[in-house]
């Protein structure tokens, strides 16, 4: 590997760290969540009185985009997909780079049925011309019916680290799955570890390396570190 690729392979890491990228193509009906920056101007009083003393007022905001998928091409970090999508009677286009770092989420809506690659014809189309059927096949209803993970706990994500057998790369990707707490991971049962093992291809490393009883050991030694010394003594 040149060090071009390997740049760009880092670059791809760093934002699979943070987000995933689902399965989806042309005639696939996406929404994404774009991160918006608001300039200064927009930016509310309080913080502008902070831009004068000298620190960043800027104000970050996600904004959705839905639409069908006409296009996707590139490879690797140039990767992109093209969104159209119909708004007050017109149609609108936006090009994403796949691996941006402005995008928050990309959300598969709905899987369309189509035998091209690009769907430019459908510019010059409208209404119940302009349709993709619905995609109900078997590979559709399984990517429709794959495990997206936990639902977001409450509290700040915590230094997964301390498990013996996750990396910085791992704990980047159980983020994804909103896991991300050793509480999570001490009540896991062993279907949500099998989801787990299957999405980020661990190949057993949470039961071998048993993950369960390091959380449990880690969160009864921060329990028994928070015990006043008097209490103890008792």
């Amino acid at each position: 590997m040149n060090i071009i690729a390997q740049i760009e392979r880092e670059q791809m890491d760093a934002v699979l760290a943070k987000r995933g990228v689902p399965e989806f193509g042309p005639g696939d009906t996406v929404k994404v969540m774009v991160r918006v920056i608001e300039s200064a101007e927009k930016a509310d009083p309080k913080d502008k009185k902070k831009a004068k003393a000298g620190q960043p007022a800027a104000v970050s905001r996600l904004q959705a985009y839905e639409g069908m998928v006409i296009a996707r091409s590139g490879a690797g970090i140039n990767e992109n997909f093209t969104v159209r999508k119909i708004s007050y009677g017109e149609g609108v286009e936006r090009v994403f780079p796949v691996y941006s770092p402005y995008i928050a989420e990309i959300e598969v809506v709905r899987r369309g049925k189509v035998r091209r690659a690009k769907l430019y014809y459908l510019r010059g189309r409208r209404g119940k011309a302009a349709r993709i059927f619905e995609n109900t096949g078997v590979r559709a209803r399984r990517l429709n019916a794959a495990w997206k993970g936990f639902k977001k706990p409450k509290g700040e994500p915590e230094d997964l680290l301390q498990i013996t057998g996750i990396t910085a790369d791992i704990m980047g990707r159980l983020k994804q799955l909103n896991l991300y707490r050793f509480e999570q991971i001490a009540t896991l049962s062993d279907e949500d570890m099998a989801n787990v093992d299957e999405t980020l291809n661990l190949k057993g490393a949470i039961e071998k390396q048993d993950w369960v009883g390091q959380a449990q050991r880690l969160m009864a030694e921060a329990t028994a570190g928070e015990v006043p010394a008097e209490d103890a003594q008792s």
